[in-house]
């Protein structure tokens, strides 16, 4: 009995997290983000970020989605959030999207 309880509480619990993350507004990209990322630090000064260990230049006309409006403040990206970025040139990111803790990228487990 215990174990078809956890059993299910387990597929429940997965179920769950692939329905958050499915449930992104329609302003967030259908097949996924260029990247994605936990930002490690925030250098506002310099223009600056680092996601990933990897340090990016912030484009000065960068937009910032959230789930709840498609164009948020700078401000709310910052340290421990999980991100999605589009960069340009490989180093300048131009767009980030605020994802929820238990995003997962399609195909990714």
């Amino acid at each position: 009995m215990k174990k078809t309880l956890l059993l299910v509480l387990m597929i429940a619990f997965a179920m769950t997290g692939t329905a958050v993350a499915q449930s992104l507004p329609s302003y967030y990209p259908a097949k996924g983000f260029q990247q994605t990322g936990i930002v490690d630090a925030v250098y506002a000064d310099e223009g600056r970020i680092v996601i990933g260990d990897i340090s990016y230049t912030i484009s000065p006309a960068a937009v910032v989605h959230s789930l709840s409006s498609s164009s948020d403040s700078m401000a709310r990206v910052r340290k421990g959030r999980h991100v999605g970025f589009k960069t340009v040139g490989g180093d300048v990111i131009k767009e980030f999207w605020l994802l929820p803790k238990n995003y997962r990228a399609p195909g990714r487990r």
